[in-house]
């Protein structure tokens, strides 16, 4: 059944938009399948508060929220957008060909699939057998911490970096990251119990970043996203690369968590483009620090573009990755990879869809595999 669904449902889409009149069907059978599946109150709930959000000159204005309403259900159906992918890459503004071009929740996992083997995604899923993996690339002390019986290695660690960072070992987006101050605990054990409650995690020793790129937002460690594609000639090829950094004194530099991303030229390491958040503002310089984001230059790139290479070499059999290095004094080290990076930056960059750089990457893949077949046989 659900095979069947998909194959209609991927014909609607090819053939694109019809009548209004099509189109308003089309909304209501798919309103009336949410609904049987239970998910359509809390995806109208989650409609209208992004609209509060990004409209806010609707309220009060019933009809017109309503046919807001079904348009972003409309483009749910046909491109798997969320609700504020809507606003945040103006699809008011984009025929149907510009829309196709967006990668998307419904395109996005049959590449995820396809590039990177499952299982060896683990290695950068899981924060304990990412340190496993790249520990030479970390350059500071990190802590696994299993059960109860690494309290004494805990202790020692408290010891030397009484100040230490914490992550839940599956943590995404920077959700779950806390700094913990050993000092403001009763006992090693309250502090231990503490992080031990949600399960494995890792501590790590604070990375303290080189002046050049903690001046932007110096409550968060600011780093450079790299997305590279690794073909099967050990050349790990970049595909877009950002400075993420906080904003508004968060710890995390995420986007989803309020930070902001300046695109990088990969040649020369330079900032190319405004600063953007999650809700597409633009800006020329960090809205808390007042530097210049357009223009800088990123420090020691060369030691960037060879760290790249090294690592995605590390694990081969994951092609696609979002690589996080942070900058210090003593020069680049490895933060964590992401075998199912994001594309929402790079994609709000001028109403940009980055389906036909995915593409470029499959290309790859089909070359590599077709040559490999070629000298099997």
């Amino acid at each position: 059944m659900k095979k069947l669904l998909r194959k209609i449902k991927k014909s609607i889409v090819s053939s694109g938009p019809k009548s209004g009149l099509w189109k308003q069907m089309l909304v209501s059978a798919y309103i009336i399948g949410l609904k049987m599946f239970t998910k359509y109150n809390r995806y109208d709930r989650s409609i209208h508060k992004v609209i509060e959000k990004y409209r806010p000159d609707l309220e009060g204005n019933a009809k017109q929220t309503r046919k807001l309403c079904r348009e972003i259900i409309y483009c749910r159906f046909m491109y798997g957008i969320l609700p504020k992918e809507y606003f945040i890459y103006r699809f008011d503004l984009l025929s149907h060909e510009g829309r196709m071009t967006f990668v998307t929740r419904s395109n996005k996992y049959y590449f995820y699939r396809k590039f990177n083997n499952k299982n060896y995604a683990e290695f950068l899923n899981s924060k304990t057998e990412t340190l496993r993996k790249f520990g030479k690339f970390y350059h500071r002390d990190v802590l696994c911490v299993y059960d109860e019986n690494d309290y004494p290695a805990f202790c020692e660690f408290i010891k030397k970096h009484p100040r230490f960072i914490y992550k839940p070992a599956r943590d995404y987006g920077g959700h779950g990251i806390k700094i913990y101050n050993s000092e403001l605990y009763d006992s090693a054990k309250d502090l231990f119990d503490l992080v031990m409650f949600d399960g494995v995690c890792v501590c790590e020793e604070l990375i303290i970043q080189g002046e050049e790129i903690a001046q932007f937002h110096r409550e968060s460690v600011n780093t450079v996203r790299i997305v590279t594609y690794r073909s099967d000639d050990g050349v790990a090829h970049p595909q877009w690369c950002f400075l993420r950094m906080g904003a508004g004194g968060s710890h995390t530099d995420n986007m989803s968590a309020g930070g902001i991303s300046a695109l990088i030229d990969y040649e020369t390491g330079i900032i190319c483009d405004c600063g953007r958040d999650y809700d597409g503002n633009r800006y020329v310089f960090h809205p808390d620090s007042g530097k210049q984001l357009v223009g800088f230059n990123v420090p020691k790139w060369d030691e960037v573009k060879s760290m790249i290479q090294q690592l995605a070499n590390a694990l081969p059999q994951v092609r696609f990755v979002g690589w996080d290095l942070a900058y210090t004094d003593s020069g680049w080290v490895f933060v964590e990879g992401n075998a199912r990076p994001q594309c929402v930056a790079p994609q709000i960059t001028a109403y940009n869809g980055k389906l036909s750089t995915y593409k470029e990457m499959d290309a790859i893949f089909e070359a590599d595999k077709a040559a490999k077949e070629a000298n099997e046989s």
